[in-house]
């Protein structure tokens, strides 16, 4: 192509387009564009098939085809000539694909701005010239070390030199083009006098041997590890069997590169990093891993978990390495006893690939977490030493339900306390050791929910900028609270089903199933069945969580426990306001906490207690009552019916708290609560010694 001259096939079938551009390229002064006008894609197949065009401009839409089919039948038609697509239709779709499947540009007609359409013309033949030039090169440049690697030569000693005067076969193919014979090794390795000496070495003591060395030859640039075996041939002959070794030297060298840096990232990491084989067995620890265990990484290669951290732990161990051998990537939280001392870890497993994408072992990444975890409260009064029947009951039932891992129930009064049974049951169960996270579900709103529990995947959602990990991924090895579970909507509460079921969920956006294995507590103040009568909960769901229901008593059938309750939240309380001193609670606030009804549980005693705190002049705290619970006419009290109950037993509990709620409303006066319940005094004295009833009054010197 002369460089001034471009040589153009314009595939147009309109003339008034064909016009209109041939115009605005006899405008251009350089180069000087000759269009060849065909209107049909057959005709243009001819056209290439006879002449050699610089360029082609090419209409998608003829008489004898139209679309994308247009381009790629003439692209096969057009042996690398660069072409540039027209349409009538500004097509985002059409433009992307006709330049994905190797168009220059895309152009629609009506070109208003004619520098535009000069400028995707000439960079279309510049980039054509560009790519030709380059697979020139690459031509010439495989040519030139093409004779690198032949496999043998044969040289002839000559007047204390050898020539040569014969290659085989392999050589001549893999060199492209035979070295002259009669060339002179002093010729060919005069930057080399080690290869010469070689050569002479062979000759004179006729023995074989091989050298590996690094070669630099005067006719060829850059150089190559070549292994080179001389052999003696008699009488007068040397032959030399030659291998390039540069590619495998180059990734030897590699090798040992990423080695290094795996080695200096390995070592000197803070984070225990450590590697399994298939039978889990530590094949590699850092230094780190033994700091953080206490344990000399001798002593940890080639054992298993079981033998390291104990029978319990190690089964844990080994139940998420089967799981990452399997082909997941499990991240969690695990406590575990390192020294007498139980210390919480961060652990990340993930599996470790050949490059056949065998899994051959996993690989494991621990960070000591215990100060984060120590964060969480812990509760001052141990379950078991409640006063309350009700409550020694509840603790009872959660007893059993620890000692298992089964789905459990929370039923119970709002504010009643079933997140802290909840967090009990997790603290005594197997699962002591992992993570504990509570989820209010009538909290959380309702186009987060999901994304809350099952976490999502980037993009999964506006703002989903990557990816999150959900409340039942984060509770791995431990327990999740989902307070409140009646509040889930119903398309959430089906997924949850499928949870429970499978023990696996989709991220919101995801493809990939996420295995987990945590426990579920639910808690609600809800009556699930008749929310399932009503529609408002699966009653598959129900089902499914009804396996262990415990019933957390309200503080009002559990007043012997207030004391108890008060002391803890006091304690609670003067370290979050950082009191220097616990004041003391007289005993008449304390009677008045007892002989109130508690609409709120245990919650609303909190209220109070804080709100006395905060009004407390350092000595004493007086409790000050909401009057509307004090003085209520209305009261009511649950009586639960229980199979192990007899009648006799129901009637005490309803007489006892009758009682407790005449002396009340009449201020402790017993002789006022005989007369408002109907019964005698004596009768009184003998229900209130029955039932352990102690209250001050008006009347106690009375006879």
């Amino acid at each position: 192509m002369d460089s001034q001259e471009v040589k153009i096939l314009l595939v147009e079938d309109n003339p008034i387009d064909a016009d209109v551009l041939r115009e605005q390229l006899s405008d251009v002064e350089s180069p000087t564009y000759v269009v060849s006008n065909v209107q049909r894609l057959s005709d243009a197949v001819e056209r290439l098939a006879e002449e050699r065009f610089d360029l082609i401009l090419l209409d998608l839409g003829l008489p004898d085809s139209q679309g994308i089919d247009t381009f790629l039948q003439t692209q096969r038609a057009a042996q690398g000539v660069p072409i540039v697509v027209m349409s009538g239709l500004d097509d985002e779709v059409l433009a992307v694909e006709a330049v994905r499947t190797g168009a220059q540009d895309y152009l629609v007609k009506g070109f208003g701005d004619t520098g535009l359409l000069i400028r995707s013309l000439n960079y279309a033949v510049q980039r054509q010239q560009l790519i030709t030039e380059l697979e020139l090169g690459k031509e010439r440049l495989s040519a030139q070390y093409k004779w690198i690697p032949v496999p043998t030569y044969t040289w002839e000693h000559v007047d204390d030199d050898f020539l040569l005067i014969d290659c085989n076969n392999a050589a001549e193919r893999e060199a492209g083009s035979r070295l002259p014979l009669g060339t002179k090794a002093g010729d060919v390795f005069r930057a080399e006098p080690e290869i010469l000496s070689d050569f002479a070495r062979c000759f004179s003591e006729k023995t074989t041997f091989m050298r590996e060395k690094l070669l630099q030859f005067s006719f060829v640039t850059g150089s190559r590890y070549l292994e080179i075996t001389y052999v003696f041939v008699p009488p007068n002959l040397v032959m030399i069997h030659v291998e390039d070794e540069t590619d495998r030297k180059l990734a030897e060298q590699a090798l040992r590169e990423s080695e290094e840096r795996f080695r200096a990232i390995f070592e000197s990491a803070q984070d225990a990093i450590f590697i399994k084989d298939q039978n889990l067995k530590y094949s590699h620890v850092n230094p780190a891993f033994g700091k953080l265990y206490g344990l000399e990484p001798s002593a940890v290669i080639g054992r298993r978990a079981e033998e390291l951290f104990g029978k319990q732990a190690g089964k844990h161990i080994t139940d998420i390495d089967l799981r990452v051998l399997a082909g997941e990537t499990v991240e969690e939280e695990h406590a575990a006893l390192i020294n007498g001392v139980e210390r919480t870890f961060h652990h990340v497993s993930v599996p470790l690939l050949d490059v056949s994408g065998t899994i051959i072992g996993m690989c494991g990444v621990s960070r000591d977490v215990t100060e984060r975890r120590r964060v969480l409260p812990i509760p001052r009064v141990a379950a078991d030493k409640y006063n309350s029947d009700a409550m020694r009951a509840a603790v009872l039932e959660a007893r059993k339900a620890a000692a298992t891992d089964s789905i459990v129930l929370l039923l119970g009064e709002s504010g009643s306390g079933k997140d802290y049974l909840a967090r009990w049951i997790h603290e005594h169960s197997k699962r002591a050791g992992g993570p504990y996270f509570s989820v209010n579900c009538a909290a959380v709103a309702k186009e987060l929910a999901e994304s809350e529990l099952f976490g999502h995947e980037s993009g999964a959602f506006t703002g989903a900028r990557g990816r999150k990990r959900g409340l039942l991924e984060l509770a791995e090895g431990g327990t999740l609270l989902l307070n409140e579970i009646g509040e889930l909507p119903l398309p959430l509460q089906s997924k949850l089903l499928t949870f429970l079921d499978t023990r696996s969920f989709l991220r919101v956006g995801g493809e990939k199933n996420v295995h987990v294995n945590a426990r579920l507590i639910a808690a609600t103040h809800r009556d699930l069945e008749q929310e399932v009568a009503e529609g408002r909960f699966l009653s598959p769901l129900f089902y499914r969580l009804n396996v262990f229901t415990i019933s957390v008593p309200p503080l009002r059938e559990r007043v012997q426990d207030i004391p108890l309750l008060v002391d803890e939240i006091m304690s609670k309380l003067a370290e979050e306001m950082q009191l220097t001193h616990v004041p003391t609670i007289d005993l008449g606030s304390m009677r008045s906490l007892t002989q109130y009804t508690w609409p709120g549980n245990v919650r609303e005693l909190r209220n109070v207690v804080e709100r006395a705190l905060m009004l407390s002049d350092g000595e004493y705290l007086t409790i000050s009552l909401p009057a509307a619970g004090a003085n209520s006419s209305d009261w009511s009290y649950h009586l639960r019916f229980q199979s192990n109950r007899t009648l006799h037993d129901m009637t005490d509990e309803v007489i006892q708290w009758l009682c407790v709620e005449g002396l009340r409303r009449t201020g402790g006066s017993k002789k006022k609560a005989a007369s408002l319940l109907g019964i005698s005094r004596d009768s009184l004295y003998r229900y209130m010694k029955r039932f352990g009833i102690e209250r001050e009054g008006e009347d106690d010197m009375d006879n």
